[in-house]
């Protein structure tokens, strides 16, 4: 099971839509962070997103099923936190680390062997996962009805009253020939008289 540890105001604020929304409401643009999130998480996910404490006194129990939302407890920042998550974790070869915090948590990551994704990265991710839950999925064409057959008949037939093919199969799809062959009665190789 892969496992994933977001910085969650460092992906946060490189949305231009979730910023705009944390200027009015940090507490609507962490839920709209998360549910997003939610949405992108498959099954053998497991994703912890770890925030600031600081001004997060209403979120506390904002997580979904199968992403975990956790705050750091000030005045431990959510990078500190997520090092001791990534202390703790014994398969280091199935964790993964967003943030494009290269400085602090980055260096930590890289000196780690932790796999790394920028927030950027995660972000097309996220907006290709919603991309493709959005779009309609292709439905199977439905069954034809014996009127639609009966009007394409009708549309498409030689005799329009009788409503079927007058031509012979013949007429309608005549056989291929190979070059060189003759047609019978024809005396040129291409089936020509």
């Amino acid at each position: 099971m892969e496992k994933i540890l977001i910085d969650g105001y460092n992906l946060l604020y490189k949305d231009d839509a979730l910023k705009n929304l944390a200027e009015r409401s940090l507490e609507a643009a962490r839920e709209q962070l998360v549910a997003g999130i939610a949405a992108y998480r498959t099954g053998d996910m497991e994703i912890i997103v770890v925030f600031d404490g600081r001004g997060a006194s209403t979120a506390r129990n904002s997580s979904r099923p199968g992403v975990q939302v956790r705050f750091s407890a000030f005045p431990k920042t959510a990078d500190q936190l997520i090092v001791e998550l990534m202390d703790r974790e014994p398969r280091r070869s199935s964790l993964t680390v967003v943030t494009s915090d290269r400085k602090d948590i980055g260096r930590v990551v890289r000196a780690e062997g932790v796999r790394w994704i920028s927030s950027e990265s995660f972000l097309g991710r996220l907006r290709r996962a919603r991309k493709s839950a959005s779009s309609p999925a292709i439905d199977k064409p439905r069954q034809v009805s014996e009127d639609d057959v009966e009007y394409w008949l009708k549309r498409f037939a030689s005799d329009p009253e009788q409503g079927e093919q007058t031509r012979s199969d013949e007429q309608r799809f005549p056989r291929r020939r190979g070059p060189g062959r003759v047609r019978s009665g024809s005396s040129n190789p291409d089936g020509t008289a």
